[in-house]
């Protein structure tokens, strides 16, 4: 087997285990059951995925109760906690084929990611809001540059939580976008 079809999947296997992300129909039953919050509600009705955005928030025990500036928190920490797994991986990946300059390349991408990310949670400690957009932006072409050079490792779960906190950054910047 190929080390890229090896990474897809254990990509696979952990984000269809991941609670959040779980394809499972008693999940997408309590999706449609559970009460939003406004502001939940709010956020993700302004992503391209309503239902994922929710159940991405949801795994959070704090969502709902979350102000603005929790789910902040709670969706660069998703982020953040998404593109280390996936940085791992390519590490993991590494060590079985250290001369691929692709995967090399992805963890460059992954590293400037999770530095953007922890900037991003270093404002929310600093109460910085301007800078967040900037931070989910520049994770999510990191990761589209990664699946450029190494077409197997699928990048739409970061770019989709970038997404989010973008959304949720706007909150705090004037924006309700």
């Amino acid at each position: 087997m190929s080390a890229s079809f090896i990474f897809f999947l254990s990509f696979i296997i952990i984000f269809s285990n991941h609670p959040a992300y779980a394809d499972d129909h008693d999940h997408d039953d309590q999706t449609t059951a559970r009460s939003t919050t406004q502001l939940v509600d709010r956020v993700c009705n302004k992503t391209s995925n309503y239902s994922l955005c929710v159940e991405a928030l949801y795994a959070d025990p704090r969502t709902p109760d979350a102000d603005s500036y929790t789910l902040a928190y709670i969706s660069f920490g998703l982020a953040y906690n998404t593109a280390t797994n996936t940085r791992d991986q390519i590490t993991d990946l590494l060590k079985n084929n250290a001369t691929s300059d692709d995967l090399k390349r992805c963890l460059e991408d992954y590293n400037t990611a999770i530095e953007a990310l922890g900037s991003g949670l270093n404002d929310l400690n600093s109460e910085t809001f301007f800078t967040l957009p900037r931070y989910a932006n520049t994770t999510s072409r990191s990761a589209e540059d990664c699946e450029a050079h190494y077409k197997s490792l699928v990048s739409t779960t970061i770019k989709f939580l970038c997404q989010i906190c973008i959304v949720v950054a706007n909150l705090f910047n004037g924006g309700d976008s």
